[in-house]
């Protein structure tokens, strides 16, 4: 079936829905249960955020919309799921952008998706920056202090999870600073790595301020600088990369929806409207915040854009590390 086809149908089964609807009651986009994807575990934030989600879109893109948890391979089996769904507005995923931007560049070889031609952008969700922590009693005052001290040591050692913008965004630091660095990537997960930051056997911390945000408050870290452009309200002592002499390490990650290629521009256009209207759900928005995600939904055009620019920015970084995943 073409996506002529498609369209006509999908413009026919929503003017359909919409002259059965309730009198102030806006009709779900499609008529049957849906599945959200998400490459995350259960119990995980990204998983917590999809089910919200899933919970705000029923009854409003859908009847039900259900979540799909499918991990492996770092989300790209998911998404590999996604991209060979049929384009009918039913499987659509909720993802970390640098699983398209970035890991194509990261896994040349095993990435079985084009990010810019497999899949529609429906819109980002919000956005969140990464930040570089040391244990609370560090001696280093500071982003420059730490990076003489180890300059002067020899070596620093850093948790990053491989292959990851924080990965990337650590040997780039390590690179300009002139600083011989071993990455840590602690496969039994970060936790570990903090317990061992706090034991002082590994320097420092690189991820998402999701994890850097709770033990830099509760005095067990403190955190030395972060990726934004400006200083985070939440943390105004806390100077940027780029204040520090890092300009390249400013950097923020999107979590966005997207849906399989050919997806008609009508359902596109209704899932993105249902979205901005979670999004807008208070309880979203808490959950959101507590991820330190700030929320903010793009439009499909946006989000495509930024997808663009964000896999054309990755692919010099990746090179330039001279990191390899695949041998």
């Amino acid at each position: 079936m073409t996506p002529a086809c498609l369209t006509r149908r999908a413009t026919l089964a929503l003017l359909a829905a919409a002259a059965v609807a309730r009198p102030g009651q806006a009709a779900p986009a499609l008529d049957r249960p849906v599945r959200l994807v998400t490459g995350a575990g259960p119990g995980s934030g990204t998983d917590s955020v999809a089910r919200l989600l899933a919970q705000h879109l029923s009854g409003d893109y859908a009847p039900q919309v259900l979540v799909e948890n499918r991990t492996g391979a770092v989300t790209r089996l998911a998404l590999e799921h996604v991209k060979a769904a049929a384009p009918d507005g039913a499987t659509f995923m909720y993802l970390p952008m640098p699983v398209l931007s970035l890991f194509p560049h990261v896994y040349p070889r095993t990435t079985r998706y084009d990010p810019l031609a497999d899949f529609a952008p429906v819109a980002t969700v919000g956005t969140l920056p990464y930040g570089l922590m040391v244990r609370a009693d560090h001696p280093a005052p500071d982003l420059a202090g730490l990076l003489d001290a180890m300059r002067a040591r020899g070596n620093a050692t850093c948790y990053a999870q491989l292959g990851t913008p924080q990965h990337m965004l650590a040997l780039t630091l390590a690179r300009q600073a002139g600083l011989a660095l071993t990455v840590v990537p602690y496969s039994n997960g970060y936790a570990v790595a903090l317990t061992d930051l706090l034991a002082g056997r590994i320097d420092m911390v690189f991820s998402h301020l999701a994890d850097v945000a709770a033990p830099s408050r509760d005095g067990r870290g403190r955190l030395l600088a972060v990726t934004t452009p400006e200083r985070l309200a939440a943390f105004p002592t806390i100077a940027t990369f780029a204040q520090s002499g890092f300009a390249e390490l400013t950097a923020d990650e999107a979590v966005c929806i997207v849906l399989p290629a050919r997806t008609p521009p009508v359902l596109v256009a209704a899932l993105h409207a249902a979205v901005s209207r979670a999004v807008a759900a208070e309880p979203v928005r808490e959950r959101l915040a507590r991820l330190e995600i700030t929320p903010g939904v793009l439009s499909p055009e946006a989000t495509a854009a930024r997808l663009r620019a964000d896999f054309a920015a990755w692919g010099p970084v990746v090179a330039a590390s001279g990191f390899t995943a695949e041998g």
